[in-house]
């Protein structure tokens, strides 16, 4: 079965990882994948090549303002004899729909990723609308996801299936500049790794800081990404008296790797996620985790057994639930074994790989018998 792996861009993010992750580890005993991208590619896209995946651009990529890619796409498709297009991006969305459109046998699978329906961009919206009914299968990542997406655009329940994401279990490879900045003074590390945006709660994760900070305890909070807001939350660090706490590590390569490992208790203080990649690779890693009841995090984690689960935009209850696990030995061991165990059920890669080979045999009227289940096992 020869499926092809779409994204516009193969930069850092959520969707990029996913279409990586499906393009290293499906079956090659009874799929032929090849990966390409309309723009550029970046480090998501490096990476796969070094992994070994066929990826490829589309013919004639050119830089700049492109209005033929959707043309380009249907060659590739022709050239590799494609049977099944998945794409993971609203450009790629846009010109699979096209290719299906102009080749009717083409199985067409797109994945949403973006996680705060039914706020979208007005424009983006009016895409979707038109076009949700053009792929053969619509995917969520998340319950919480889908539900917004079926309300907002009156998709029968039946159109749209959900498949969780999956993530490999981070090898820890601590990075010494990350080490000696913390110092091997025992203080405990509460960890936070994301791109320094709105979406991501940070303020309230300065203020729940404070908050720790003024009860007498002692802690570290390390704060991995880069983004806009930095020099604001510099500020706010400043003037919350926590320069001796809080530690900016800016971007950090592999921060699953090098940053999360040294990490005692992991947060996340979102507004909204669809189902967020760094929490499982948290899980993964054995930590306990303080999250904010966002997206599909409160199914992904169980609310006081393999986590604990906070409101967002509400530091007074993210303080007090950080400084359960900050206190509570027993309580933090127990929570971090918990989630390891949940990813391992549900959340490897091989789980989401599962997931989608079932869904692209069935597109493809093939029969997989248990091989799936085989692999799994």
């Amino acid at each position: 079965m020869r499926i092809l792996i779409a994204n516009s861009t193969l930069h850092i993010g959520g969707a990029e990882q996913v279409a990586a992750d499906l393009a290293r580890h499906l079956d090659r005993k009874r799929f032929e994948v090849t990966a390409c991208y309309l723009k550029e590619n970046g480090i998501v896209g490096e990476q796969m090549q070094r992994d070994g995946v066929d990826l490829v651009p589309i013919p004639g990529l050119k830089k700049g303002r492109d209005y033929f890619t959707s043309m380009k796409l249907l060659k590739l498709i022709k050239q590799r004899r494609i049977e099944l297009l998945h794409t993971h991006d609203m450009h790629s969305f846009m010109d699979g729909s096209i290719c299906k459109l102009l080749r009717p046998s083409l199985r067409f699978v797109h994945t949403f990723h973006w996680g705060k329906y039914p706020d979208i961009e007005p424009k983006y919206r009016r895409i979707e609308q038109a076009l949700w009914r053009v792929p053969d299968a619509l995917v969520a990542v998340g319950h919480h996801q889908a539900e917004g997406i079926r309300r907002l655009y009156g998709i029968p329940e039946d159109r749209l299936r959900v498949l969780w994401n999956g993530v490999d279990a981070p090898q820890p490879q601590p990075a010494p500049d990350i080490v000696a900045r913390l110092g091997a003074n025992g203080i405990p590390v509460v960890g936070s790794i994301s791109t320094l945006i709105p979406q991501k709660g940070l303020f309230d994760l300065l203020d729940a800081a404070a908050i720790i900070h003024r009860s007498g305890r002692r802690f570290k909070l390390m704060l991995a990404g880069e983004g806009v807001l930095r020099p604001q939350l510099e500020r706010r660090v400043a003037e919350l008296g926590l320069l001796d706490v809080v530690i900016f590590l800016g971007w950090v390569p592999q921060a699953s790797r090098r940053a999360l490992p040294l990490c005692d208790i992991f947060v996340q203080s979102s507004h909204w996620e669809a189902m967020s990649i760094v929490l499982l690779e948290a899980m993964a890693a054995r930590k306990p985790i303080v999250a904010t009841s966002v997206g599909e995090s409160a199914r992904v984690l169980v609310d006081g057994e393999s986590g604990l689960i906070v409101p967002p935009r509400q530091p007074q209850a993210l303080a007090e639930a950080l400084m359960r696990v900050l206190d509570d030995h027993e309580l933090r061991d127990r929570l971090a074994a918990a989630a390891q165990r949940r990813y391992q059920d549900h959340f490897t890669v091989a789980h989401m790989v599962k997931r989608h080979e079932v869904l692209y045999a069935e597109l493809l009227g093939a029969d997989l018998s248990n091989s799936a289940e085989e692999r799994l096992a």
